[in-house]
């Protein structure tokens, strides 16, 4: 392995697939927030969104009018809930919602905006029940002239940093559950390995260097865990070690070539892409190894990047061939059956679910553009989230608010 060198001086390269999937989580009945009685069965609630800093109402109005349960109005009389945030100092803001009842509570963050964030999180909990994401962060790849370089902001596009600038390919950022690594394969020696970011010590590390390809790492859902795919042997086949990647097991082993390994929510199984019967498709087995089955979806001769959606386990959204372009599917386990939710100009690639289980980004490529999206599976709205500023960006993976 190589000696770790700091982040400011890294090189790194990014491949990113597309998968992307579309789920109901609707409740049926209504539930007691808290705040008041709400039938969580309606598909958009009007509400007010209110604070004295301009900032953090420009944060509330964007917020609110992209998440898709939310519809910001102007008329209090309109509204559902009233929903007032003042942040506090440089870390901590006041959230106060108004209906039948009224709730307040401060909520802490990182920093005056991510305090904003969590707020907007608290306020989507109390209001519907469900989990938010604002309060998360994103890590992806970004073109910068002939390199393909490593960064993270958090879920709005807002406070954030570069982590590597080497000038070569980074690609497929993927978190740690705790926040505090990413790994991704980096071409900074010439060939792909995988390298983990320490966030913390803010420096990066090889981590799988042997000979061969490298590629496609990504943490099992508790951590402890990593899937890779390595080429060393002979063909892409998936290994499965500890979170170091040491102990690396073979538990796919075909005559195709595998790819992108995603995790079930219980760390017990594993579906990924392979080209063992011809055409690129999603097979589905147990991590530790055994028989895997192919899924049937039915859709496409090109099935691609899964990503497994941890709340609804019965879902896996996936990347799909569509003549000439790609867009994102879903496969139902129950129903056996798998429908197209983008409908993007161009493609619609890399699929990442959120941790509400309902809505995901992805990659939009028009063109010459790349750029992240938010997309609501129940809506169906969709809302670009990287400004254009940011040139090419791609390959997001989500890190969900650390409580």
């Amino acid at each position: 392995m190589n000696k770790p060198t700091k982040i400011t001086s890294l090189s790194i390269a990014v491949l990113s697939l597309v998968f992307s999937m579309s789920v109901s989580l609707r409740a049926q009945q209504s539930r007691d927030l808290g705040v008041g009685i709400v039938d969580a069965s309606r598909e958009v609630v009007p509400v007010v969104v209110q604070s004295q800093d301009s900032e953090t109402l420009g944060i509330l109005k964007t917020a609110f009018n992209i998440h898709g349960r939310y519809r910001v109005v102007t008329s209090v009389q309109q509204a559902s809930f009233i929903i007032n945030v003042q942040p506090i100092g440089t870390s901590a803001a006041t959230l106060k919602i108004s209906s039948a009842r009224e709730h307040v509570e401060q909520v802490r963050g990182a920093s005056k905006r991510n305090a904003v964030l969590n707020a907007v999180d608290r306020a989507i909990y109390k209001t519907s029940g469900m989990r938010g994401f604002f309060g998360g962060k994103i890590a992806y790849v970004g073109e910068t002239g002939r390199g393909m370089e490593i960064y993270y902001r958090d879920f709005l596009f807002g406070e954030g940093q570069r982590l590597t600038s080497h000038g070569v390919e980074a690609v497929r950022p993927r978190w740690s559950p705790d926040g505090n690594y990413i790994v991704y394969t980096s071409y900074l020696s010439g060939f792909p390995n995988i390298r983990r970011i320490d966030l913390r010590a803010q420096r990066s590390e090889v981590m799988v260097n042997f000979k061969g390809t490298n590629t496609s790492a990504r943490y099992s859902p508790d951590g402890s865990r990593m899937a890779v795919v390595l080429t060393g042997p002979g063909n892409a086949d998936v290994y499965v070690g500890s979170n170091l990647a040491r102990g690396l097991k073979r538990v796919v082993n075909s005559d195709g070539l595998e790819a992108t390994p995603c995790w079930s929510s219980d760390g017990r199984e594993l579906v990924f892409a392979s080209d063992r019967n011809g055409g690129l498709a999603l097979y589905r087995g147990p991590a530790f190894g055994g028989q895997f089955s192919h899924i049937s979806t039915q859709i496409s001769r090109y099935c691609a990047e899964p990503d497994w959606n941890h709340v609804n386990s019965d879902l896996v959204a996936f990347t799909a061939a569509v003549g000439s372009q790609f867009q994102i599917a879903v496969y139902s386990f129950s129903q056996r059956k798998s429908e197209f939710l983008s409908n993007e100009p161009g493609d619609a690639i890399q699929p990442c679910w959120l941790n509400d289980g309902r809505h995901m980004i992805y990659t939009w490529r028009n063109g010459s553009s790349e750029r992240i999206v938010l997309f609501d599976t129940i809506t169906k709205r969709r809302s670009v989230l990287s400004p254009s500023g940011l040139g090419k960006v791609s390959q997001a993976s989500f890190l969900p608010p650390q409580r």
